[in-house]
């Protein structure tokens, strides 16, 4: 009996993952006219966009390459080194604002939650007074595009204690939807923020507020 009939696959879900690596590229991916040599099992195994390109009857369900136009290939790596189990890039501040759009348009669900954890403790490290109007509404316009549920809450919480006449005026601010701005709007309302100084009301400042 062969050596190749006696082999067994581990139910290890870490060595699944240091396997992958060396898994057979059986698909060639063209980006930026550079061929990337991949393995489709494991490509569909995390984007449920790929699953569908090579299952159902697309072109390229039984095409030997695929090419993705218009994608930056230096991004495009950054991205599959990050996703893929055989390479498990960490996210960095160089690399997340890159890797989100690709995680997004290929609807890769954990690296976008990861993205999203990643930008939430750094927004929350950051604190509130090391976030200026313009910083946070690039940001806000970035979490609302891409579904960064965890960055949103705090960005909105942040952009709700900023002076309204100055947050107004800042680029980006004609950009932010509605539902964003009443999102703003209402956590400035629960928490009691004036917007004219961004400090809270207080009952010492006004004895008469009628509740």
């Amino acid at each position: 009996m062969s050596a190749e009939n006696d082999l067994v696959v581990s139910s290890d879900p870490e060595i699944t993952r240091m396997k992958s690596s060396f898994a057979e590229q059986d698909m060639t991916l063209i980006v930026g006219g550079e061929r990337l040599f991949i393995n489709k099992s494991e490509l569909m195994a995390k984007s449920p966009v790929f699953e569908k390109m090579f299952t159902a009857d697309f072109k390229e369900k039984n095409a030997n390459y695929i090419e993705l136009p218009d994608k930056n290939l230096h991004e495009f790596l950054l991205f599959l080194r990050c996703t893929l189990d055989g390479f498990q890039d960490i996210i960095t501040d160089n690399n997340v604002h890159l890797i989100i759009p690709f995680a997004h348009e290929y609807q890769v669900e954990t690296m976008l939650s990861k993205a999203d954890m990643f930008l939430a403790n750094k927004y929350t490290e950051k604190q509130y007074g090391g976030c200026t109007s313009a910083y946070v509404i690039k940001c806000i316009i970035e979490a609302e595009k891409y579904t960064l549920e965890k960055s949103l809450e705090i960005l909105t919480d942040y952009a709700s204690r900023k002076v309204y006449h100055i947050f107004s005026t800042k680029k980006g601010y004609d950009q932010l939807s509605d539902t964003i701005l009443y999102r703003i709007a209402m956590k400035r309302w629960k928490n009691n923020i004036n917007p004219e100084s961004g400090v809270n009301y207080t009952f010492r400042s006004y004895p008469q507020q009628v509740l």
